[in-house]
């Protein structure tokens, strides 16, 4: 399966009379049907969707974009009618007339107990690109050795969660989590020196419209990712992109520490 972009719960879909609502409450088998009942009934159209449950699977919280411009009901009385549902602990409803933004759900997301920030590709790789412009080769370096960085900490964060399920790291987590994280489509495969790596779908230059294969940041995290997998030292070779099947090719190897 290839990358496919989430809509994130952060930004207003459109719609005419479009309001937030999110419910919160105790979990039990039925309650989005229920939920789901009491808006239709009224005649409020689901935009969009969003549900996320806490971390023990009691209590959940559902996000909903609606469109009132045909409802039969007042956006206070359909409030009103949710309240009556005895496993709903709080319903929250606001007007997104004039505004871009979401108002109830912040962090924007999360997994587990971390803080997951919403940063734009774009805006990343022209972060990345001036670091280059910057300071040259060694920018290229730093950017590197962040990418290591970061796959370091997130491997670390993920740790007790991956021995609380019984899971085991290995590569297919690795690509899952690539992709996961917006980086592109990676493809590993392991060989006798290390491993070959396939990038497809990295995030373009905004300054260029065009993609030029992953930034040297996006290198290092996969070395990082695949290091803490290998608990080796690794190291990244040449890249090679080819910019028709928006594909780029790069060997990551085992290397001597110290």
């Amino acid at each position: 399966m290839g990358f496919l972009p989430r809509f994130v719960m952060s930004t207003r879909p459109p719609g005419v009379d479009v309001y937030e609502l999110v419910v919160t409450g105790a979990d039990s088998v039925g309650v989005l049907h229920k939920i789901s009942g009491v808006v239709s009934d009224a005649g409020v159209n689901f935009v969009l969707t969003h549900g996320q449950m806490d971390e023990g699977g009691k209590e959940f919280v559902h996000a909903y974009y609606c469109e009132f411009a045909g409802a039969k009901v007042t956006p206070e009385e359909l409030e009103k009618r949710l309240r009556k549902l005895p496993f709903v602990a709080e319903v929250r409803l606001t007007s997104m007339k004039g505004m871009m933004f979401e108002k109830f759900m912040f962090p924007v997301a999360s997994v587990l107990a971390d803080r997951m920030l919403t940063l734009g590709a774009g805006a990343f790789v022209e972060m990345e690109e001036r670091l280059v412009e910057i300071f040259g080769t060694a920018g290229e370096t730093m950017s590197y050795e962040q990418g290591k960085a970061y796959a370091e900490s997130t491997m670390k964060a993920l740790e007790q969660y991956r021995r609380s399920v019984g899971a085991e790291w290995d590569i297919s987590n690795i690509e899952d989590l690539f992709r996961a994280e917006g980086w592109g489509v990676a493809t590993v495969k392991e060989s006798p020196e290390g491993y070959d790596v396939k990038v497809k779908s990295a995030p373009a230059s905004p300054r260029t419209g065009s993609a030029k294969g992953p930034g040297k940041f996006v290198v290092g995290l996969l070395v990082g990712m695949l290091a803490a997998h290998s608990k080796g030292h690794l190291a990244a070779g040449p890249v090679e992109y080819d910019p028709k099947e928006d594909e780029c090719r790069f060997s990551i190897k085992k290397a001597r520490h110290g």
